[in-house]
């Protein structure tokens, strides 16, 4: 058994420790003896009082010690660990419209996947997957993907395994060109605290069919394709496109899917993160999508940020292109040349045993057991 904050079981036993001290500071009515005399003496109150260094009602102190121990191992979190293993794989598959031949990702896969190894699939998100077998392409998703994305889905997995193993080797199974990387992807690369391996696929050749990019308009009173309205419409500050920030009160009405984010590239984001615009590919024809409310009684539609978003908004569909990128495979393979220790991940913030509400519910049956018997024949009167 392990635990996750092993600091609480320190604070309970200092609590315990204050407990028992404090069954030593006892004050006791002396015993009454008749004293033949004591007719002579003036009807007036007298109080006396006797120190005892012997610890009493051992019944209520261990009662108490215990439910105090039980919480603090509650919230140590103990996990109940399994046998570890040395080293356990997090493989991060590419499926996106990178690939050449998605049968390649799946025979690599298979050929690096073990029993108690983590396996995400990656396109412009990731998303763990059960089996090898489960790895495809999604339907209709013909652009680049997001190594970012990947390389988010492997931390997630990194925390997931990291109490039973010693150590985590990140595999990463694409063609790694130049549209899957971005800004964040060396930020994110370095948060993985080891060396990678990297297993370069046949990526996808160009693609010599016509693009036609179906025209961006920013929103108006029609309702935006694959949106669906907010529950409670709120105002946004800002909203961030490939590098351009136009400020303004844009009130927000409508929101993206899940579903519609699937296998989608965000082109537009809200400044908390939400996507503002997506482009999604079918066949020869990509469809954009912008949730961008625009004023047109104030200056906004003047300003050269204006100018610079819907121009990045209003462009060509991204397509993947067939080049490896070899600044790409060198921030990926960058590291401090040693394999993750697990002990480098965080735990992750779901990771509650359910050991934890076990322990809660007795320490409970606990104290109510103690206030039972505090009121009861230890409370006799003697003690003050």
């Amino acid at each position: 058994m392990t635990f996750v904050a092993p600091g609480f079981l320190l604070a309970a036993g200092a609590a315990a420790c204050v407990v028992i001290a404090l069954h030593f500071i006892v004050t006791r009515r002396p015993r009454s003896v008749p004293f033949p005399t004591a007719r002579f003496v003036p009807d007036a109150p007298v109080a006396a009082r006797e120190r005892s260094l012997r610890l009493s009602d051992l019944l209520l102190l261990a009662l108490r010690v215990l439910a105090i121990m039980l919480v603090g191992i509650a919230l140590a979190r103990p996990v109940l660990t399994p046998t570890r293993e040395k080293v356990v794989r997090v493989i991060v598959a590419d499926v996106s419209g990178a690939v050449a031949d998605i049968a390649e990702v799946r025979d690599s896969a298979r050929a690096l996947l073990r029993p108690g190894d983590e396996l995400i699939a990656f396109d412009t998100s990731a998303w763990a997957v059960p089996s090898v077998d489960s790895l495809a392409n999604r339907a209709g998703l013909r652009n680049a993907g997001s190594i970012s994305a990947g390389m988010v889905g492997a931390l997630r997995a990194g925390q997931r395994v990291r109490a039973g193993a010693d150590s985590v080797e990140l595999v990463v199974v694409s063609p790694l060109v130049t549209p899957e990387r971005d800004r964040a992807t060396a930020t994110i690369r370095n948060q993985w605290p080891g060396r990678a391996r990297l297993v370069r696929v046949r990526a996808a050749p160009p693609d010599s069919s016509s693009v036609r990019a179906v025209e961006a308009a920013f929103l108006d009173s029609a309702r935006p394709e694959f949106a669906v309205q907010r529950n409670r419409i709120d105002t946004v500050g800002a909203v961030v496109a490939n590098g351009n920030v136009l400020v303004g009160a844009f009130e927000r009405r409508w929101r993206f899917t899940d579903d519609s984010l699937k296998g989608a590239r965000v082109l537009a984001r809200w400044v908390d993160g939400d996507a503002a615009a997506i482009q999604r590919d079918s066949g020869s024809t990509c469809r954009k999508s912008v949730l961008i409310p625009l004023d047109s009684t104030g200056d906004m539609l003047l300003r050269p940020s204006f100018v610079k978003l819907r121009a990045s908004l209003s462009g060509p569909c991204q397509r993947a292109r067939s080049t490896p990128d070899a600044a790409l495979a060198s921030v990926m393979s960058g590291g401090s040349g040693k394999l993750a220790s697990t002990a480098d991940f965080p735990a992750a913030t779901d990771s509650a045993s359910p050991v934890s509400r076990w322990l809660i519910a007795l320490a409970i049956i606990v104290a109510l057991i103690e206030m039972v018997l505090r009121r009861g024949p230890f409370d006799a009167g003697d003690r003050q």
